[in-house]
């Protein structure tokens, strides 16, 4: 199998060629879906801002659009690893579990050694528990959401232990939460600036190198994938050691933000993440996802929770809105399988 075959363009609103059979009205829809994948993502970005810009005088201010900023980094930042392993049939909802005990073991270290040993507890932590889900994964073959889902469980209750069931400050560490750089008469955090360099440097790795190629062509048929020589093993491990990376630099970031660590850092972290993604035109079935269409999605729901705010929206709302888009996506995604598959059958 080329590897060039699983084409990393589907999701990003890249255009098709025109001349693609279609059957029917559902057919002709994700036709054309897939003409402006992007453009319809930044359109309901848009949207959403007019709208919230038109119903509070408080939305469209630097400062609150920053915030929405701050507010979508630490997601966007695992949302990144995350679209790398659904591009290779890969799910890890443990992310947000991570999250927490690596933080826990940060906040311990850095209270009782100091922070340099804390910034190395936080990467030993999360490189833990990326080894366990590899290799439960690679090594035994457990499906990933089973192996992740048993890991956040786990590393849950770890992570009560490691503080004892108590929140824990940190003191002295506010460079990567609350430090900000004047740009242009604006303050932009640091957290915005590392998410930034994080899509980056994923954005490199899916779309310009032979590992990120390989790892779409993974997704899209790893039986080919195989014969064709590629490594899948390797590079699937490789991808969770990326995701261990981003789970301690988010763990970080959280605690720098909030100044502590408790037992519910880091919950339904996970499902943002997640959600963000599958929005974001990443695939279920693997063999397609963006980077770039993950970080804008992640940004819609910045905008959507921030915008209910400020017009006083119960928070329930909030929950709702996100499953709606989530089931949406799930919903869409499935329906454009199907009908690739009825175009292959003819």
């Amino acid at each position: 199998m080329n590897t060039r075959d699983a084409d990393p363009g589907r999701g990003n609103g890249e255009r098709v060629s025109p001349g693609a059979p279609a059957g029917g009205v559902m057919s002709r829809l994700t036709s054309r879906v897939r003409f402006t994948a992007m453009q319809a993502r930044v359109g309901v970005l848009v949207i959403l801002c007019v709208f919230f810009t038109i119903r509070s005088p408080f939305f469209f201010t630097s400062t609150n659009l920053v915030n929405v900023l701050v507010n979508g980094a630490v997601i966007g930042i695992i949302g990144s690893a995350m679209t790398l392993l659904l591009v290779a049939r890969q799910v890890d909802v443990s992310v947000g579990s991570a999250i927490g005990f690596a933080g826990a073991v940060f906040a311990v270290f850095a209270r009782d050694y100091g922070l340099a040993w804390g910034v190395v507890g936080a990467i030993a932590a999360a490189m833990v528990i990326a080894g366990i889900n590899a290799v439960a994964i690679i090594k035994f073959r457990v499906n990933s959401i089973l192996t992740t889902l048993a890991t956040l469980v786990a590393f849950r209750g770890a992570s009560k232990l490691v503080m004892d069931g108590r929140a824990v400050r940190v003191e002295g560490f506010r460079f990567l939460g609350r430090t900000r750089f004047e740009v242009g008469g604006i303050e932009i955090p640091v957290a915005v600036i590392v998410l930034l360099l994080v899509v980056a440097v994923f954005y490199v790795v899916m779309r310009l190198t032979k590992y990120g190629q390989q790892m779409y062509a993974i997704g899209a048929n790893p039986q080919a994938a195989r014969l064709a020589g590629i490594p899948l093993e390797r590079q699937v491990g490789i991808a969770f050691v990326l995701t261990g990376a981003t789970v301690a630099l988010a763990s970080m970031i959280v605690v720098s933000q909030v100044g502590a660590v408790s037992p519910t850092t880091g919950e339904r972290m996970e499902f943002l993440a997640l959600t963000g993604v599958i929005v974001g035109g990443a695939s279920l079935y693997g063999g397609r996802g963006s980077v770039i269409g993950t970080l804008v999605a992640i940004l819609i729901l910045a905008v959507l929770d921030n915008g209910l705010v400020l017009l006083q929206v119960q928070s329930f709302w909030q929950e709702v809105s996100r499953g709606v888009l989530l089931l949406g996506a799930v919903v869409f995604d499935q329906l454009g399988r199907r009908e690739a598959e009825v175009r292959m059958d003819v």
